[in-house]
């Protein structure tokens, strides 16, 4: 929509994008630069998929929600604010706290905006909110290095890590999940290798076809 006083020779490009730095508390911002080295992403991209990821959770919303001081439509569901709902309030300060950056497109922008309105807190805020509920999300963390290891290792390496789920899930006390076997591939590979495909071939060779 045109805005009063514009000109109708401006455009918007479709593939602008809004800087957003959020502020997190340092052990937050280590987790997220780990994560981002692991899956080699820039922070700035993981963290853009992280607010994205919330953004369109509707259990991450609805688990928000009470805290909505403003009514929120989002996702075609409506999300009734109160006035005396608890305040989330703004991020602490101190030497605990840094800020990441991450750069969104106007969609997504205008979304986070929505989320900070309902809040009744600043947008880089909102930001902060959403990336560290996506990062205790099971759902993003799993599907995440899901997408990430499916999209950087060679079919017989996938079809090895899924025999791998199948032999360990057998058990009723385990639950091995993506986001797991990937730490653990991390963990017990202790050769220098340069990428996750390296790493994964040494895995399934030394740990799963002796």
């Amino acid at each position: 929509m045109k805005k009063t006083g514009e000109r109708s020779t401006s455009r918007v490009r479709i593939d602008k994008k809004r800087d957003v730095r959020p502020t997190v508390h340092t052990e937050l911002k280590e987790v997220i630069y780990n994560l981002a080295y692991i899956t080699e992403v820039s922070v700035m991209d993981l963290v853009e998929e992280m607010t994205i990821h919330s953004l369109r959770s509707k259990r991450i919303l609805s688990d928000l929600s009470p805290y909505f001081v403003r009514d929120l439509r989002i996702n075609n569901v409506l999300y009734v604010g109160h006035r005396d709902a608890e305040r989330l309030g703004p991020t602490s300060g101190g030497i605990n706290f840094v800020r990441v950056k991450t750069r969104l497109n106007e969609d997504v922008f205008s979304d986070l905006s929505a989320i900070a309105y309902a809040l009744d807190v600043r947008i880089a805020r909102a930001c902060a909110i959403l990336i560290e509920d996506a990062l205790h999300c099971q759902y993003f963390l799993d599907g995440y290095i899901k997408r990430y290891l499916t999209s950087n290792i060679t079919d017989q390496q996938l079809l090895e890590l899924k025999k791998i789920f199948e032999y360990v899930n057998r058990e009723e006390n385990f639950n091995v999940s993506w986001a797991t076997l990937l730490s653990y591939i991390v963990r017990e590979v202790k050769e220098p290798m340069k990428n996750i495909k390296e790493k994964v071939n040494n895995f399934v060779i030394k740990n799963w076809r002796e």
